[in-house]
């Protein structure tokens, strides 16, 4: 037996390469369903907010804004509205039949989480529509000042349809910088809720 052990010590060595690999292929597969696993509580976490969002802010009055966080109530601003276009037959035509100051606040909320999260070249280079044009706007509408002369040439910059304006990576990157050293979150979800007491 011990000859037909050493005689055949390729197989033994299959066999063992087999069960590293085994383990190695469960190793990925079981970390690859926990991540799965992760990612679909997360969103289900993301939906149940979203409806608690939803009910909260549906029937928006100036008693409910004048005392709510005012980032919770831009988001809520925005979810209302995200369900509208949502349950819409037509979303396009659903967005642009909202109300000026509610467009706005729903691309303002956007906007925020693309900053803060990358950079002011990344919301207008990573969003299309009327979204880059609402937040422009919204930022005029609720007047924070301090940051409307480098959104406006960043959106200059990276508006296809602009044809006066030539993008220029040297310049992105310096904007994108200005804006980081000026953009304080706190301060402009402030203005928002100012913005949506001023119009109810």
């Amino acid at each position: 037996m011990l000859e037909s052990l050493t005689q055949f010590w390729y197989m033994w060595l299959v066999l063992l390469v087999l069960i590293i690999v085994t383990v190695f292929v469960s190793i990925k597969a079981s970390k690859a369903v926990k991540r799965k696993n992760e990612k679909m509580e997360k969103q289900h976490e993301q939906l149940k907010r979203y409806a608690e969002l939803v009910g909260k802010y549906e029937s928006l009055t100036p008693e409910k804004a004048e005392t709510a966080d005012a980032k919770e109530l831009c988001e809520g601003v925005m979810c209302v509205l995200q369900r509208q276009i949502e349950k819409s037959e037509n979303p396009d035509a659903e967005y642009e039949n909202a109300e000026k100051w509610h467009r706005e606040v729903y691309a303002l909320f956007y906007f925020d989480e693309d900053v803060t999260a990358e950079s002011l070249s990344f919301f207008f280079r990573h969003n299309g529509g009327p979204l880059p044009e609402a937040a422009v706007n919204g930022i005029a509408s609720i007047g924070y000042d301090k940051i409307q002369s480098v959104v406006g040439q960043m959106y200059a910059m990276c508006d296809d349809k602009n044809e006066n304006v030539s993008f220029d990576k040297d310049r992105i990157a310096e904007l994108d910088e200005k804006f980081r050293n000026i953009y304080n979150s706190e301060e402009f979800f402030e203005k928002i809720r100012l913005y949506i007491l001023n119009v109810l």
